[in-house]
């Protein structure tokens, strides 16, 4: 939610982020042009970015200005400085860590402002948050109140965002809460790796944060039978004592539930079995798979693909649907990097993304669940990245780039030379060779062909992108085409 950001940090991203993506050397009134403000400000912006951004350097030339990146960053290293140093998000953050002793003074003084500051910097994160999240920050008592699941998604996602994988800004242990999801984990058998045990590991850190400061999630009543876990509780409380003593907490059905909310609650499978098993007692389940399953037919059905792993891509859907607005990265404070990721692939299969979403926007109509653009987001991109050979099958639909291959040796040099490109370039160029007895100017350009590789001069021929090769390396060449072939996408 970047408009929790100040004006000018919003400002000072925007260039930071355009450096980042367009290394290349740029003139500050063509960049002040490009991002709607003037060379006056951008100047200004840049002197503060240099003093600031330690990890990176802004250099300056007669060519301009550009971003270097010696480290090997990514972005995410400027999203966290930006959430770091904004006084917005500090408010926030303090607000929920709850620093004891908490009062407005602590605060103002610890942020280095006024008391009227204080307030009037609550009142506008509070108008902010309206838009966009059912919570807001309350004055006396100091505390956090309104939709307790969308207070725990938007502190997970914002230390997620903030704090990457290495830093810890909870008080609790970072040990005895990895283990702990570790051992969910295991006992549940809920299928995880590096990063959405990352993930985990942050959800339940906020969730014990909210749990042992009295702030409950309610959750429809539901026998715990249905979970599980429960059933091993009596070994669980007695291997897990050593880590419920340091966390302070107790094991029970009460503390799991509030812990791994999103983990345990009604509806959520962990394998594919488990779902095509449950459709014939839940309701929701069987509605959702034959929803998903719909999709997918009307997507074969309009542009000629086949799902070849139809099962567990539902299930996917069905989980991600399910979570909506409780999974870390669903929906992102200001890092934008899944959706800026979606986009990429919304340019190269523009008509396949607009039918994605609209199917997706069906199939949550079909589950009761109100339209929400990022969550519509978030089922696409499982569509695009789960869908096995998903993106092969859209790239061969396209049209092909046409390559003519001419030279002067023999009839059968041609195609050894496309031998060795086809090899080295990119499936989505189709070679071609002139079979016929003549070479005709005007018959080759109205074959209207992408590029043609000679290595003789060809007398009135002036194609665009007319590439002689005799004196290239191969290296050359083949770096050439590649070019050409990913100016399709």
């Amino acid at each position: 939610m970047r408009g929790l950001l100040a004006q000018k940090d919003q400002r000072q991203l925007e260039i930071l982020e355009y450096l980042f993506e367009k290394p290349d050397w740029i003139h500050l009134d063509e960049l002040a042009e490009i991002l709607d403000t003037n060379t006056r400000i951008l100047k200004s912006d840049i002197k503060e970015l240099r003093e600031d951004l330690n990890d990176f350097d802004i250099q300056s030339s007669t060519a301009g200005i550009r971003l270097t990146n010696d480290k090997g960053l990514g972005i995410e290293h400027i999203y966290s400085h930006f959430l770091k140093t904004s006084t917005n998000f500090q408010v926030l953050e303090a607000f929920f860590l709850l620093d004891a002793p908490f009062t407005y003074e602590h605060l103002a003084e610890k942020l280095d402002i006024s008391l009227p500051s204080l307030r009037k910097k609550v009142a506008e994160i509070n108008n902010l948050l309206h838009s966009n999240y059912r919570f807001k920050l309350k004055v006396t008592p100091i505390s956090i109140i309104g939709d307790e699941r969308d207070i725990r998604f938007f502190f997970a996602q914002y230390f997620y965002e903030t704090y990457g994988y290495y830093e810890w800004p909870f008080s609790e242990s970072k040990e005895a809460l990895e283990e702990f999801v570790a051992f969910f984990i295991k006992t549940t058998g809920f299928p995880a790796n590096y990063a959405n045990v990352f993930q985990i590991r942050t959800l339940v850190a906020v969730n014990l944060q909210r749990f042992k400061t009295g702030n409950l999630n309610n959750f429809p009543n539901k026998p715990h039978s249905e979970v599980p876990i429960y059933a091993q509780l009596p070994s669980i409380q007695e291997e897990l004592q050593p880590i419920s003593e340091i966390l302070g907490i107790t094991i029970d059905p009460t503390t799991l539930e509030q812990l791994f909310d999103a983990y345990t609650q009604t509806g959520l499978y962990f394998t594919v079995e488990d779902l095509l098993a449950a459709r014939e007692t839940d309701e929701l389940a069987n509605r959702s798979y034959h929803a998903a399953r719909d999709i997918l037919d009307n997507l074969t059905r309009q542009f000629g693909i086949h799902f070849e792993n139809t099962d567990r891509l539902v299930w996917h859907i069905h989980n991600t649907a399910l979570l909506e607005r409780q999974e870390i990265n669903s929906e992102s404070i200001i890092s934008h990097d899944r959706t800026y990721s979606l986009n990429k692939l919304q340019t190269i299969f523009p008509d396949f993304y607009e039918a994605a979403v609209f199917e997706m926007m069906r199939y949550k109509s079909t589950l009761g669940q109100k339209d929400h653009i990022h969550t519509v987001v978030h089922l696409v991109y499982t569509l695009f990245t789960h869908a096995d050979n998903l993106i092969p099958q859209l790239l061969e639909s396209q049209n092909k780039v046409r390559v003519l291959v001419l030279s002067s040796f023999d009839f059968a040099h041609p195609y050894s030379l496309i031998s060795l490109y086809k090899y080295h370039t990119s499936k989505n160029i189709q070679y071609e060779v002139w079979d016929k007895d003549t070479l005709n100017v005007d018959e080759v350009m109205e074959a209207d062909y992408d590029a043609i590789l000679t290595n003789f001069d060809v007398e009135g021929l002036a194609h665009p992108k007319l590439i002689n090769i005799s004196r290239m390396s191969n290296l050359q060449i083949i770096n050439e085409l590649n070019t050409l072939s990913l100016t399709k996408l």
